[in-house]
């Protein structure tokens, strides 16, 4: 899903907002995790038409370079926060990236399988819209 929530074609910036702290950027723990983060860029790429996905991938210490740090407390949930800045520049593409049964390596399929059923993201997949007309409440599924 977080390939689809932003426009991961752009360099160092989402919308309007530029610079390397606006940056796209996925991290691993595992091998595991590389290969289904490169399985899913792949497959994501070919269905934006052949764009080049920009999104950074590299691995968390202590395997790799990159040292993780939570952002200020005024960051987190941000849009969900009162009086939040009625903007947005995240750009969704309204791409779907295709069920997983098609891109993930097949060795891992059974020990990785999504969580969530296809009924699931048809109805909470973003759009190209901006994501502050969403609820922010944590979704429930199945609904109730």
């Amino acid at each position: 899903m977080y390939l689809q929530c932003h426009d991961p074609t752009q360099v160092n910036g989402q919308g309007n907002d530029r610079g390397t702290q606006y940056r796209t950027a996925l991290y691993y723990n595992s091998d595991d995790q590389k290969r289904i983060t490169e399985a899913a860029i792949a497959s994501y790429e070919k269905s934006l038409g052949g764009r080049t996905i920009a999104t950074e991938l590299r691995a968390l210490k202590p395997k790799g370079d990159v040292e993780y740090y939570y952002a200020e407390d005024y960051h987190q949930q941000y849009l969900a926060s009162p009086g939040a800045r009625q903007y947005c520049s995240a750009q969704p593409q309204g791409v779907q990236l295709e069920n997983a049964e098609r891109w993930l390596p097949e060795d891992l399929k059974g020990k990785y399988t999504p969580k969530l059923p296809e009924a699931f993201w048809e109805k909470h997949a973003p759009t190209p819209h901006c994501v502050l007309r969403e609820p922010h409440e944590q979704f429930k599924w199945p609904p109730a």
